[in-house]
């Protein structure tokens, strides 16, 4: 049985020197964290795997709906990511004789259908995909999935498995969700801030990648920055959205959980016997909701709840400084007038010595249920197409869904090496952006205290919960 390594979970995916930034000194930069296009090891082959003969028989993946685009692909179309994907299929359908049956559901999040198909104890699917959101994590505790450990051809080592996953949201020692390259949503689904670059320079700001490559990228840094954003350009004395320039908003379901983990929030980790642990009412979770209220003073920047397409006008009217966004809205540069750079979440403080990219809750994780009665088989075939994904899909997502083939520096390119790096997965359950977050940033107060103290007997009962499952 293949155990995970949990404290070598940093040395995720790839780890070589990032590029130097362009700059007229010359400087060394900080190793970082990379999964850059430019650095694929495409030394993974299929020949080092065992040899399988799936008999003809099918084997079948159950998708939430919005979630098949780097699963499913019947035929050759010219996109060259869909493309990439039916050619991957296609080759590990002729190497074990299998053939898919992947099934993208006709709802999204379609927790209830895989419920009863595993109550049903129906064979069909040796895997579902779904959003890593409370439901799941509740069929987890009441053991509706396997231990990937059970897996004995999974190497969670290499590159194109993402060991975050298994340290982050699972527990105990075992892993009952995973991803990886054998599907890229959940790179899609990572927060990083954009900014727009010609008001940087019209403000005189400094692009901030220097900082990032110093691990002194920290959120008083961007309070600076996001301050000097602000500017009541239809002249009517009052802050407003619909006519002043902005230093930093996002749509606030999204973005200000990632603030949180950005600046080192985790309510639940592994603690020093690798169980789950509360970790929410200590004076760092008190800080961070401090400089988020310092952050969203309302003048500056805010939180858009309501309208998720203003994020965007903001952005293309060329009115707002900072914008969150998900790692995939790269490509807002091929479709407008201003350019853009992207960079991480910043830190707490230089203390805390890494980023953290929140991997949003909508993103796409890896489930193998107990109906599944071939599960070393299993396996093998997902290990399979982790490693074609790995060679030839994501270097073709770098390129045409990052746009990283049409960077127009070196820098957005490091950048988006240290955000996929640096992502991070967080249930939810505990803290989330509607919830205290929300609250604290619209009620500009900070009422962790009061808010913890009526939710702690919960908050513990769920802990105890998940100690009694991933302690049995």
């Amino acid at each position: 049985m293949k155990k995970i390594a949990f404290f070598l979970a940093l040395i995720l995916m790839l780890t070589p020197m990032l590029m130097a930034c362009n700059s007229s000194e010359d400087e060394t930069q900080k190793e970082a964290p990379s999964v850059s296009k430019e650095e694929i090891d495409t030394g993974y082959s299929l020949d080092d795997l065992r040899e399988l003969d799936f008999a003809e028989e099918q084997f079948g993946i159950f998708i939430d709906k919005g979630g098949a685009h780097y699963l499913i692909s019947e035929e050759e179309t010219g996109d060259l990511v869909g493309d990439a994907v039916f050619q991957r299929n296609i080759a590990i359908e002729d190497k074990y004789n299998l053939t898919f049956n992947m099934v993208e559901a006709e709802v999204n999040q379609p927790n209830s259908v895989i419920r009863n198909y595993i109550m049903a104890d129906d064979k069909t699917f040796h895997m579902y995909v779904n959003v890593a959101t409370s439901p799941m994590f509740e069929m987890i505790l009441n053991g509706y999935f396997v231990d990937w450990n059970d897996l004995d051809d999974i190497n969670y080592e290499n590159p194109y498995w993402n060991s975050r996953v298994a340290t982050d949201i699972n527990y105990g020692g075992k892993v009952y969700t995973m991803g990886g390259d054998l599907n890229l949503t959940t790179y899609n689904s990572t927060n990083c801030l954009i900014f727009n670059k010609s008001l940087f320079d019209d403000l005189g700001i400094d692009y901030p990648y220097q900082d990032v490559y110093d691990y002194t990228w920290t959120i008083d840094k961007m309070i600076e920055i996001v301050k000097q954003g602000y500017s009541d350009l239809n002249g009517n004395s009052t802050w407003d959205k619909e006519g002043d320039r902005i230093g930093f908003t996002g749509w606030g379901w999204e973005m200000n959980t990632a603030v949180y983990i950005g600046m080192g929030g985790m309510p639940v980790i592994n603690d020093e016997n690798n169980m789950p642990a509360l970790n929410l009412n200590n004076d760092r979770t008190v800080k961070i909701f401090d400089k988020i209220l310092e952050l969203f003073d309302k003048q500056n920047a805010y939180s858009e709840m309501s309208n998720y397409a203003t994020v965007g006008q903001l952005l293309s009217e060329g009115r707002l400084l900072i914008a969150d966004r998900f790692i995939n809205s790269l490509s807002i540069n091929r479709n407008s007038d201003y350019e853009y750079g992207l960079i991480p979440y910043p830190m707490l403080d230089e203390e805390q010595g890494e980023y953290n990219s929140r991997a949003a809750n909508i993103a796409h994780l890896c489930y193998i249920p107990t109906t599944n009665t071939q599960l070393q088989d299993t396996g093998l075939i997902l290990e399979a197409m982790s490693i074609e994904s790995y060679n030839n899909v994501r270097p073709t997502y770098y390129d045409v869904t990052l746009s990283l083939k049409e960077a127009v520096d070196e820098e957005t390119i490091d950048m988006v090496d240290i955000v996929l790096a640096s992502s991070t997965y967080m249930y939810e359950g505990f803290v989330d952006s509607a919830g205290i977050i929300g609250r604290v940033i619209g009620n500009q107060s900070n009422t962790f205290s009061s808010w913890y103290a009526a939710n702690e007997a919960v908050f513990k009962k769920m802990i105890e919960k998940m100690v009694d499952f991933y302690g049995a």
